[in-house]
């Protein structure tokens, strides 16, 4: 083989890689904007207070988990995790957060987890407040062209 065939055969192979690389990155991004959007859509629930927008965010599975900053003991299971979410729903005039750090994205097949931290300002109808950061944790996995949530996390960030 003369040096212009090795050359040729070299670039060749360092262009397939670019293309292979650039693929792969494609659907990385493309899987990154999906768990973004799934956790756009779980902060908006949130905020709205709204249940129902809840239920379309997460997995109702027997294994999903909540752990909320407040929280005494951790919710195992859909049934749980809705209860979780209808008594803070209800305790709450207001709940605000917003995204400060993150979310930093990792993908793995079809489970993904996101991590951040963000500020959570709230009000119950009580009349209690409360505003600072959170640290966040989610987990997600991919139910046919959707992600869903099977464990959400958020604990007061130390100050």
């Amino acid at each position: 083989m003369n040096r212009r065939t090795s050359i040729t055969l070299i670039a060749q192979a360092l262009l397939l890689a670019v293309v292979v690389l650039l693929a792969g990155n494609g659907k990385s991004y493309a899987q990154q904007s999906g768990i973004k959007t799934a956790i756009d859509a779980f902060h908006a629930a949130l905020t709205s207070l709204d249940l129902k927008k809840m239920d379309a965010v997460w997995a109702h599975e027997s294994y999903v988990m909540l752990i909320n900053p407040s929280d005494k003991s951790i919710a195992v299971g859909w049934d749980a995790v809705r209860k979780k979410w209808e008594e803070t729903f209800n305790s709450y005039a207001n709940l605000k957060v917003t995204e400060t750090d993150g979310p930093h994205i990792h993908v793995k097949g079809n489970v993904a987890w996101a991590t951040g931290i963000a500020t959570a300002e709230l009000k119950t109808k009580a009349g209690a407040g409360f505003s600072g950061p959170v640290f966040e944790t989610d987990v997600f996995e991919k139910h046919g062209s959707r992600w869903l949530l099977v464990s959400h996390t958020a604990l007061r960030a130390p100050q």
